[in-house]
């Protein structure tokens, strides 16, 4: 019997290191990780990395600063109309991304399942009824529909005033938050300072369809994923989404996709490319190849969406050379596809200040690293929001209220 967990290929190849590594520095030029390749407009970077990853305050700006053509495009994620184009939501391993709504609708409902079931658990375990939380679900929506985004402090105070206590209404925002009904909004005008708010989805994003069927929205997914990441293997598939192997194959079965099986230097697992993307890389010159020096923003996307083969990227170095203790992905700095050393934005000088690994980077190198450091410094100014509420928060995102 075939092992329906392992997909049907069209073809097979085996990659020594060199062509490994060239293809995976191709990849890196489709999401505009090259200057021949930079986007300019927020809405098509997020289509080309399948989101932003925003799970802390500086990551979508840095994210897109790495791949814009120029320093207005990351300052445009702060542009009210381009907000409605992008929404924030809870999706791959339960973690925020910011992605344009039709990728959100497929994010959003392929992943329900299993933050429905967080929220739906901390209902039952403080003991509260389900009238009582569908009750207050309607009250929010009442006064959201009402009044336009506000405050989550604004909504528990109000919604108190009518008798609803704050921690069942805490405990039917998060839930009508994940379902899709109420969306998280941002409404800063810098990377360093978070304005949370809350509205109706209907109302702030008519065109996310937050009913898209399970199986589809997998689908849609998974193929979405493999355009924009492969070759990947199946743990790494697994693993960026949270959803089974079984999952993964079925999803790419149900798209019809023809796939292409590589045998490369980092994992002896086989790797699944998409038959016409191998075929584009093959045809490529070695200048398409070609990416150089990038700054990439904490827990970015383009190494976030592998684990298994993260040697595509580390090499022979240790994980600790580009991951926390808690395994995120720091801000680092990648030379010709490989990490080369790590940055840090200094709130005091309001200066990028970055370190490379010893003996990493060649001598003739390291100018090109520094006038790239002083370019994102200048667009993080930029960027900054000057007199940031203290009450703001400036690390990771919660989304909700902890007391």
């Amino acid at each position: 019997m075939a092992d329906r967990s392992s997909p049907a290929t069209v073809e097979s190849h085996v990659l020594g290191p060199r062509e490994a590594d060239r293809l995976w520095n191709w990849v890196l030029a489709r999401q505009g990780l090259a200057p021949h390749t930079r986007h300019g407009s927020v809405e098509a970077i997020a289509e080309a990395t399948l989101g932003l990853h925003a799970a802390r305050l500086p990551s979508p700006f840095a994210t897109v600063a790495a791949r814009a053509s120029q320093p207005a495009v990351a300052l445009s994620l702060f542009d009210a109309e381009v907000r409605t184009r992008l929404i924030t939501v809870r999706c791959m391993r339960k973690t925020l991304h910011s992605l344009p709504l039709e990728l959100a609708s497929a994010a959003h409902a392929a992943t329900l399942r299993f933050r429905e079931r967080d929220a739906l658990r901390a209902v039952i375990n403080a003991g509260v009824g389900d009238s009582v939380i569908t009750a207050a679900t309607a009250a929010m929506c009442e006064l959201l529909g009402e009044s336009g985004p506000l405050f989550h402090r604004v909504i528990e105070t109000r919604l108190a005033a009518t008798g609803i206590p704050v921690p069942t209404t805490r405990l039917a925002l998060k839930l009508a938050w994940e379902r899709g009904i109420l969306a998280y909004q941002n409404q800063s005008g810098g990377w360093n300072r978070e304005v949370r708010t809350f509205a109706l989805t209907a109302d702030a994003y008519p065109g996310l369809n937050i009913g898209l069927a399970s199986d589809l929205a997998a689908e849609r997914l998974f193929t979405v994923y493999l355009d924009r990441y492969g070759p990947v293997s199946l743990r790494d598939a697994t693993w960026w989404s949270a959803l089974s192997r079984m999952a993964v194959a079925e999803a790419w079965q149900r798209a019809g996709v023809k796939l292409v099986e590589l045998i490369t230097p980092w994992t002896p697992s086989p790797l699944y490319m998409l038959a016409e993307r191998f075929a584009e890389y093959a045809a490529a010159h070695d200048d398409d190849c070609a990416t150089g020096v990038g700054f990439l923003a904490h827990e970015d996307v383009a190494l976030k969406a592998y684990f298994e083969t993260r040697r595509r990227y580390l090499g022979d170095l240790p994980p600790s050379s580009a991951f926390n203790q808690i395994g995120e992905v720091l801000p680092t700095i990648v030379l010709d596809g490989r990490v080369v050393g790590t940055w840090a934005w200094q709130e005091r000088s309001a200066r990028l200040r970055h370190q490379l690994i010893p003996r990493m980077v060649a001598a003739e190198r390291q100018p090109n690293i520094r006038a790239a450091a002083a370019a994102l410094t200048a667009t993080l100014r930029r960027g900054l929001h000057r007199a940031p509420d203290k009450r703001a928060q400036t690390g990771q995102l919660t989304l909700m209220p902890t007391g």
